[in-house]
């Protein structure tokens, strides 16, 4: 409005303004004045141009003259030349000639009196001259007329004439021609010149147009500033500014209340964000509370939601189960390890506050045993739903421990209580049968055949009393540095001997497998390992006569020395493996099943662990099994400045 108000009035008198000029400037270059400028132009020119045509007429006479009559003159005598020259040039009112060469240099001059200045002469005339036609050089800014023309009968001579002109003529016409030239550049800018008038008056009504708009603004700014002030601070407490304030004054009237009552509520929300806040912190310093104390315990703690859902996993959780806490957070319990989701459902049905089970299953590539309690959650008063958190122990080592135990202490109850009276029942049977063996002739072979069952049959039961006595009373190992290939080639050799209808090979590579062991137990394990490869490919009914085969490869990887037994037998059952290390497990009809408990007995008293394992696809198929025994390694010192620095930055990390 304010814009309107000021542009009208001075678009008016820009209008008018235009109109008053452009008629101003029509009676500037009228067409009187026009010819009146012309005319003084053409006087001016028109008496030059006369005195300019008498000018070359009179130069092309002399030199007509020179040609005609005195050529001869002019070969025989120079001076008298001159004189005519004088003569001639005096008598047609020259102020000044002279014959030229066409390099401009002076051949004759006239003896005239020179009152002037004379210029030499143009070389671009004298070349346009060479054609024979005089060349007129015009007066422009001195007053002072010539021509050149080219004498037929003197060779490369040249007449060079000057006329002077009244001096206030040549002024005059100079100044016409001048005044002349601005009227016509005037006239030829008329449009410049009133855009140039325009281009004031715009630029007046643009400060007016400006100043009204400014005016409007500044009383506008006035009525609204509290609005804008209040729509600012909504914008900041919008970004989670809550320190902004509004400016209340007292001429603000109803805007200035809804400012206080705006500012009252700021308060009240920035209180109420402190609140939760400090809420917020009390719940991250618990969360991290929890979170130390579940990565630091050693059972697996795995939340649940009422769903099902898995949302917190630790790390013993990861390790003991071999999953992924990324991977794993947000999927269901039942789909990512079904055996403890069938506990977590039998804990949801029985509706106890805790709930325990042992599962069995297998977790990288072994049978493992897990103690799983489900503890539900205590939530607050009326939520409908409860959460679950689920407790695993891996308890396979223990209930292993437990069993041996218990087997040793049997194995010594054995060993004593049948032992005893084998001794007594082997002699009265050979003692009877040295006694009697000739007296008895009837059913002598059957005599015979009973004594040596009965022989024999101690004898078994006196070998099977020997190993329960020696798995009770396994000797404390002799620990000596040597290196391991030693007794792996003893143990598979002694076999090897023995069997010559299986292929043996071996890998042990060329760098000693150093570590602290004891020979003798070493070699018994491996050489029970070997032996029972060799009874599994004789158990196995292998296709088109393939024959036995048994790898035997050793290598250290990192601290460990890993030592592997392959076979092509008829491998090893998928369900309860792990139980063949058990005492008295065994898949054959005549074992004993103490081999494999005494070689991870073994194998433990040095540090290591034993593994039952299919055999790879690369080694015939993936048919047969394989026995992975790991054992520490002797420590270099490059291993042993790689353990010290693991140890300081675990300390470091438990420090932080």
């Amino acid at each position: 409005m304010f814009s309107l108000v000021a542009a009208i009035p001075a678009i008016l008198v820009a209008v008018i303004a235009s109109v008053t000029l452009d008629v101003g400037l029509d009676r500037w270059f009228a067409l009187k004045t026009r010819t009146i400028i012309n005319s003084s132009l053409s006087i001016a020119e028109a008496y030059v141009y006369e005195c300019s045509v008498y000018g070359i007429r009179t130069t092309i006479s002399l030199a007509y003259v020179l040609d005609q009559g005195r050529s001869k003159l002019y070969n025989l005598d120079r001076n008298g030349f001159r004189d005519f020259l004088t003569q001639q040039a005096a008598g047609r009112s020259l102020g000044y000639a002279a014959l030229v060469r066409s390099d401009g240099s002076t051949l004759m001059t006239a003896e005239i009196p020179v009152t002037f200045t004379v210029p030499e002469p143009f070389l671009d005339a004298i070349q346009t001259a060479a054609d024979g036609n005089p060349v007129l050089i015009e007066p422009r800014i001195r007053n002072i007329v010539g021509a050149i023309i080219r004498l037929k009968d003197i060779p490369d001579a040249y007449l060079y004439t000057l006329r002077e002109l009244d001096a206030e003529v040549i002024k005059a016409r100079q100044i016409v021609r001048t005044n002349t030239d601005e009227y016509r550049d005037l006239e030829a800018n008329r449009l410049t010149t009133q855009l140039a008038f325009a281009l004031v008056y715009l630029g007046l009504t643009l400060i007016i147009v400006l100043s009204a708009i400014w005016t409007g603004i500044t009383v506008a700014d006035r009525l609204v500033r509290p609005i804008r002030q209040l729509i600012g601070a909504a914008g900041e407490v919008a970004t989670g500014n809550l320190e902004v304030q509004v400016p209340v004054r007292a001429s603000d009237g109803d805007v200035g209340s809804l400012g206080k009552t705006f500012n009252m509520m700021i308060r009240q929300l920035k209180t109420q964000r402190n609140q939760l806040l400090t809420a917020k912190d009390v719940i991250d310093e618990r969360r991290r509370f929890s979170e130390a104390v579940l990565s630091g315990v050693t059972a697996g703690v795995i939340g649940v939601d009422p769903s099902g859902v898995i949302t917190i996993v630790n790390r013993s959780a990861e390790t003991m189960l071999s999953i992924s806490a990324r991977a794993t957070v947000g999927q269901r319990l039942g789909v990512v390890l079904p055996h403890i989701g069938r506990v977590l459902e039998g804990g949801r049905n029985s509706g106890r506050p805790v709930h325990r089970e042992q599962v069995t299953f297998y977790r990288a590539g072994a049978e493992r045993t897990f103690n799983v309690q489900i503890t539900v959650e205590e939530n607050q008063a009326g939520a409908p739903e409860k959460s679950f958190v689920v407790t695993v122990d891996d308890i396979t080592d223990l209930v292993q421990a437990q069993r041996s135990t218990a087997w040793a202490d049997v194995a010594r109850r054995i060993a004593h209580e049948i032992k005893n009276p084998l001794t007594p029942i082997q002699l009265s049977a050979e003692r009877i049968k040295r006694r009697y063996g000739k007296v008895i002739t009837e059913d002598r072979e059957v005599f015979d055949q009973c004594t040596d069952t009965i022989i024999r049959q101690v004898g078994d039961i006196g070998r099977m009393v020997d190993e329960f006595s020696a798995f009770a009373r396994m000797p404390k190992p002799d620990m000596k540095t040597l290196d391991l290939r030693e007794p792996l080639r003893e143990a598979s050799f002694l076999v090897e001997v023995s069997r010559s209808d299986i292929a043996f090979e071996r890998d042990f590579g060329d760098v000693p497998l150093n570590g602290t062991f004891d020979t003798r137990l070493m070699s018994q394990a491996f050489g029970n390992v070997i032996k029972n490869a060799a009874e599994a490919i004789d158990a196995s009914e292998r296709e088109g006569g393939e024959p036995g085969a048994i790898l035997i490869r050793a290598a250290r990887h990192g601290q460990d020395i890993v030592v592997e037994v392959l076979d092509n037998g008829k491998g090893l059952p998928r369900e309860n493996r792990q139980r063949l290390l058990e005492p008295y497990m065994t898949t054959r009809e005549k074992g004993t099943g103490l081999g494999l408990a005494i070689v991870k007995k073994i194998i433990e008293d040095h540090g290591g662990r034993l593994e039952l394992q299919d055999a790879p696809p690369e080694f015939h198929g993936g048919r047969g099994a394989m026995i992975r025994i790991t054992v520490p390694a002797a420590k270099t010192e490059a291993t042993r400045g790689a353990v010290d620095a693991t140890e300081k930055a675990e300390k470091v990390q438990d420090g932080v």
